[in-house]
């Protein structure tokens, strides 16, 4: 089992450093269990990056059994590249399915999602669709509480465009757009303090490091 494990290990870590491309924002911010059907998560989280910050909050709901989704929406403040930092919008939406559960005797909780994501600031935009596999274990510390750690691999293909014009006479002066193939790896924790409040941690280990923090609470 350790040398399988390690073999996952390496082969993430070739994966990351293998391609390029901009970075995912938004994360994962759950762990790989689902809502139960008609339940509702509200999150809010905050966002710190190389060469970015964001403020953005999730909505959650539970569509039938072992099956979510969510989605995200908030201000980013980005430096792409080529000037001064520009604050713009970012939406995210992606959908769950849980199937391995450790309730069943699975040695872990793991699934399967899709999602999208878009990135609009100023004169540069950036969209991105793929999957992921997120696998988690919680861990029980007292009466309704615990600690679930969890990691997310992503693999997306995204496309970056960089327009800009001289307004004055409408004359172009830059524009670019790069398609590429990008993997990244999320690693974090979720720490429930009730069974309808936790605060989570995450670190986004992409072309654009970051990590993001918040809360999550189920209304109803």
């Amino acid at each position: 089992m350790r040398i399988i494990c390690s073999i996952v290990i390496i082969g993430i870590i070739i994966m990351v450093s293998a391609f390029s491309a901009s970075a995912q924002f938004l994360g994962q911010l759950s762990t790989a269990p689902t809502l139960h059907p008609g339940e509702t998560m509200l999150g809010a989280y905050l966002g710190i990056y190389d060469n970015a910050f964001s403020l953005f909050g999730q909505l959650r709901y539970g569509l039938v059994r072992y099956l979510d989704f969510g989605v995200k929406m908030g201000m980013l403040n980005l430096d792409p590249g080529y000037g001064e930092g520009e604050t713009g919008l970012v939406f995210g939406g992606d959908v769950k399915y849980w199937f391995m559960e450790r309730e069943a005797n699975d040695p872990l909780d793991l699934s399967l999602g899709g999602g999208m994501e878009f990135l609009k600031v100023t004169d540069y935009s950036l969209f991105a669709l793929g999957g992921n596999v997120i696998a988690s274990y919680e861990l029980e510390y007292g009466r309704q509480k615990s600690v679930t750690p969890y990691g997310r691999l992503n693999l997306r293909w995204e496309r970056a465009n960089f327009k800009r014009f001289w307004r004055g006479w409408g004359w172009e002066i830059g524009h670019w757009t790069d398609d590429d193939v990008d993997v990244a790896l999320s690693l974090g924790a979720d720490l429930k303090l009730s069974p309808d409040f936790s605060i989570i941690g995450e670190l986004e280990i992409d072309d654009n490091v970051g990590f993001l923090a918040g809360i999550n609470y189920k209304i109803f």
